[in-house]
This record gives structure tokens, C-alpha cells and sequence, in this order.
């Protein structure tokens, strides 16, 4: 068509209106299909444990170009400086367990050692009391005595510490306050 009549210039008009009304409409579909991407965006940033830490503290989305600029932010310094304070806590927590795991391979040698000489010292006596039973005897009675000596003396401490303190009666007053 070239448009020289007025009939094609009028079918022309026609087309390029309806050209333009699909344009805005695609346009309008375009805007609202951005804000709701804006909004889910930022419903995932607001539900996410590190709100505060990002900066997505307002409950409404930001418009489309400000959330650009802002994930854009957010991408480059604040989730690597987040990255860097996990990381950090990270490697102090390790060095902790490693700290715990030294001090109880440390306690497990102790008591192997320890366990060691109870099974030495327990073969010894097993040695004294098939070739010395009265020496045997006599110690195990004189060990026999000391643990109930010392049973008794836990006892009678505990008993006097349990009586030392005396919470107040409920017959008497309070504290004087100087007034008479």
C-alpha cells in the first residue's frame, strides 16, 4: 500500500492504532509482570534469615530500577562480607573442637596410663596374696579402715555443714529500721 488513497491511508491508520494498542498493551503486561517479580524477589530476600544483614528491612518492594541497583549491591559487598563473617565463625568454631579434641586425647592417654597401672597394681596384689596371704590381709584391712575412716569424716563434714546455716524464723520481724 502506498497510501494515496484515502481508504488505504485510513486502513494504514487503523493498523498502526492497533499496532500501538497491542504495543501498550504488552507494555502494561511488561510493567506488571515486573513489579510482581520485584515483589516475589524481595518476599525472598524478606523471608530469608539474613533480612537485616542485606538491608531488605522494608516491607514494601522498592521499585524495579531501585531493586536493580540494589540486589546489584547487595550481590557485591554484602553477601561477600557475610560470606567472610561465616567463614570467620567457621574457623573459630573448628578451632575450638580441635582445641577439644586435643584436651581429650590428652584425658584418654591419662587414663590409659592410669588404667595401666590399676591393672600392674592389681596383678601385684594378686602376687603378695598368693605368696604372702597374712601380709595380704593385713593390708587389705588396714585399706579397709582407712576408706571407712574416711567415709565418716565426709559424713560429719557434711552434717556440719548442713547445720551451720539457719534460715530465719518466720516469728520474727524484719530488720530494724531505727524508728521506734
Amino acid at each position: 500500500m502506498a497510501g494515496t488513497s484515502r481508504k488505504e491511508h485510513t486502513q494504514l491508520t487503523k493498523q498502526a492504532e492497533a499496532a500501538r494498542a497491542a504495543a501498550w498493551r504488552e507494555g502494561a503486561d511488561a510493567r506488571v509482570a515486573a513489579r510482581q517479580a520485584a515483589a516475589d524477589a524481595w518476599k525472598v530476600l524478606r523471608d530469608s534469615p539474613y533480612v537485616t544483614v542485606l538491608g531488605a528491612t522494608e516491607r514494601q518492594a522498592p521499585d524495579v530500577d531501585t531493586l536493580a541497583t540494589r540486589l546489584a549491591e547487595m550481590r557485591e559487598t554484602k553477601v561477600p562480607a557475610r560470606a567472610q563473617q561465616k567463614d570467620t565463625g567457621d574457623e573459630k568454631r573448628v578451632a575450638r573442637c580441635h582445641g577439644q579434641a586435643t584436651t581429650a586425647r590428652e584425658n584418654a592417654a591419662m587414663y590409659r596410663a592410669v588404667a595401666a597401672d590399676a591393672r600392674t597394681e592389681k596383678t601385684l596384689r594378686a602376687q603378695i596374696a598368693e605368696q604372702h596371704p597374712r601380709l595380704h590381709e593385713s593390708e587389705v584391712r588396714a585399706r579397709t579402715e582407712l576408706q571407712q575412716a574416711r567415709d565418716a569424716r565426709t559424713t560429719r563434714v557434711a552434717a556440719q555443714s548442713s547445720r551451720s546455716y539457719q534460715p530465719p524464723s518466720q516469728a520474727r520481724s524484719g530488720p530494724s529500721r531505727g524508728r521506734r
